[in-house]
């Protein structure tokens, strides 16, 4: 069935389960399975300064006794817990590193994100929020590796794009940046591109006045989320943000991605180019989705084969 002949709100509530879920490129019982594995890494809590604590988790990738590249990996639209895809999620990768994967607020050790999150998890998820948890976590973290990483990688996917490119920005410690699924348009402007392509069939201009008769609300929804986490991020376009940068940045995107669509990367670029700035990197795999994935063929593996050669260039000469 094309995506234009499916019933908008059934659709839409597809589309932000490939949110959700575009951490992983297997099935829900399968992340489930592997929650309970012994290849699953075990969960440890970081306390914030302030109050409240995550979970996070963190394993080597390589078998360099100290490795010179620390990568951080944060959020993912609702609930689900980074412990079902990690540490298979970043195959691919060659370079030897510390891997630190950071689960947002009141999000259990092995949660699915199939259910409710509860009140505290949307109280608390908001960019706010996302910022200043994410940049605490790492800041603490470099601080505590000794000697100190020559290479330190914030990974962004999809919705965790929006934080990485801003604390890219904020630490200096950051040297780059890796976007998975996103690209420098807004959500509003993604889904009016969906829409104008013929992508979607739901009408997004109706949602938005919806969530603006009451935008801060945790206890209103609309297709899966309160209407506060639309009004927080609909209009965050991260162009501003990455053009900011000077660090190499990487990013991979589905050519036929249907949640952020692949003009919102070329977009992205042209911007680029226009600023006279070089130090982005655009893949876009033919035939991929959200996660990278398309025709039976998982692309994400190249997208990390890709980073670790970034990671070894003249950039760090």
């Amino acid at each position: 069935m094309c995506l234009t002949t499916i019933e908008p709100m059934r659709f839409l509530q597809l589309f932000i389960l490939s949110l959700v879920f575009v951490v992983s490129g297997c099935t829900t019982l399968e992340r489930t399975v592997h929650m309970y594995s012994s290849e699953a890494p075990p969960p440890q809590t970081f306390q914030y300064k302030g109050g409240g604590s995550s979970i996070y988790y963190s394993f080597t990738v390589g078998d360099a006794p100290q490795p010179d590249t620390a990568v951080f990996f944060y959020g993912a639209t609702g609930c689900p817990s980074w412990k079902s895809v990690m540490p298979s999620y970043v195959s691919g990768f060659t370079a030897t590193a510390r891997v630190f994967v950071l689960n947002k607020r009141f999000v259990p050790d092995r949660s699915t994100g199939l259910f409710d999150c509860g009140q505290d998890f949307h109280l608390a998820n908001n960019p706010d929020q996302w910022v200043a948890d994410y940049s605490e976590f790492i800041a603490a973290q470099i601080s505590s590796i000794m000697p100190k990483p020559r290479n330190i990688v914030l990974v962004g996917v999809s919705e965790g794009a929006l934080p990485a490119a801003k604390i890219a920005g904020l630490l200096p410690e950051v040297t780059h940046l890796a976007v998975i699924g996103s690209g420098g348009y807004s959500m509003r402007k993604s889904l009016t591109t969906l829409k104008q392509r013929g992508a979607i069939g739901f009408d997004v201009d109706s949602g938005w006045k919806k969530i603006a008769t009451d935008p801060r609300s945790i206890e209103k929804d609309w297709y899966g989320n309160p209407y506060r986490w639309w009004s927080d991020i609909m209009d965050i376009a991260p162009v501003y943000d990455l053009l900011k940068l000077n660090i190499p940045i990487i990013i991979g995107i589905g050519e036929q991605d249907a949640s952020v669509p692949v003009e919102s990367a070329h977009f992205l670029a042209s911007q680029f180019k226009e600023a006279g700035k070089s130090n982005l990197v655009l893949n876009v795999y033919p035939g991929a989705d959200h996660r990278l994935s398309g025709n039976g063929i998982s692309h994400r593996a190249e997208f990390f084969s890709e980073l670790s050669r970034l990671l070894q260039s003249k950039h760090n000469d």
